[in-house]
């Protein structure tokens, strides 16, 4: 039973994708590493089919966090934002079919990777140089994409795609040890290894518990038993090696970002206190803006899908009025 509901998920989530315009791909960025993708048609090697009005859309790369994939993540998102833009949805290495023999385990290896596949039209052919990426990052996935906004502002310079806006959601840049004993300690674990790569189904549950505001209260074992072989087991000691290896050091050597950057939060979340939310929005600088999504955890972009989608559409679509704190529901 187990099986068929995950694997009808998943299917579920795919179609959403490919509804959407979206196509599946995969891409040799360098001699060690490939990158798996969803990307538009107008993207893709076969853009003599799209119009000159789509080759001028803009961009927004989807980044996704821990967990399952792309397309379970971002799968209530990519039907609103493809009415508005070209959308890129890359998944991270040793998350689905992204791999790569090179020894690095970090977010800045993750967002050069990234980075390759964006670079120079040779993957992407619809993605030439000048025309406007904005990088939208959900959790580890918003960790990743700030160092891919820094790698993109340098390409930048030398003549490839221009980047237009930021957001993070629920993503703690400013993350350090601290941060992370205070987490196992809300997980009841020794480390915060133990809950962010769930070896069995009982922690798969406690990191449910903690990730969202109102978790399912009752999930049959064989479903998440299914659901942690099929999405979390993978390359297990890869992804305890990222957590290991990440670099935000505290924020200490976090530079401001010199464009606009929307931080989107949970009001409650558990993983990344909401306090924290204050403390990215410091330290990108006075362009940076925090809007708080009611009603949800660490994952307002399912848990309040709508809301989420609204405020992310605003700031895509229009200039920032104002800077500062604000409720998303205000």
């Amino acid at each position: 039973m187990g099986f068929g509901v995950v694997s009808l998920l998943d299917a579920v989530f795919r179609r959403a994708f490919t509804s959407a315009g979206l196509r599946p791909g995969s891409a040799a960025v360098d001699a060690d590493t490939t990158i798996h993708f969803w990307a538009h048609r107008s993207l893709l090697p076969s853009t003599s089919a799209a119009t000159t009005e789509q080759r001028r859309r803009p961009v927004v790369v989807l980044v996704h966090g821990f967990g399952p994939g792309p397309t379970w993540q971002w799968a209530a998102q990519v039907g609103p934002l493809s009415r508005h833009f070209d959308l890129v949805v890359p998944t991270l290495l040793f998350f689905g079919a992204s791999r790569t023999r090179a020894p690095a385990r970090s977010e800045a290896s993750q967002a050069a990777a990234v980075a390759a596949l964006l670079a120079g039209g040779r993957h992407l052919p619809g993605l030439g140089p000048g025309r406007t990426v904005h990088v939208v990052g959900a959790s580890y996935g918003g960790i990743v994409s700030y160092h891919l906004a820094r790698a993109l502002l340098q390409r930048q310079q030398r003549g490839g795609v221009e980047l237009g806006k930021v957001a993070l959601c629920d993503s703690d840049v400013t993350k350090g040890p601290e941060d992370d004993r205070a987490l196992a300690a809300r997980g009841g674990v020794e480390e915060v290894t133990e809950l962010m790569v769930p070896a069995d189904t009982k922690m798969m549950r406690r990191l449910t518990a903690l990730s969202f505001h109102r978790p399912h209260k009752y999930m049959p074992e064989c479903i998440a038993r299914d659901l942690l072989r099929k999405s979390l087991e993978d390359r297990r000691e890869d992804k305890i090696a990222l957590i290991e290896g990440m670099t935000t050091a505290g924020g200490s050597q976090l530079l401001p970002l010199p464009l606009e950057v929307l931080i989107i939060w949970g009001e409650f979340d558990q993983i990344f206190p909401l306090e924290k939310a204050y403390k990215v929005e410091e330290k990108l600088g006075e362009k940076a803006t925090v809007k708080v999504i009611p009603n949800s955890g660490h994952l307002p972009a399912q848990e309040e899908p709508k809301l989420f989608n609204r405020v992310l559409l605003d700031f895509l679509l229009q200039p920032s009025s104002s800077n500062g704190i604000a409720t998303a529901a205000s």
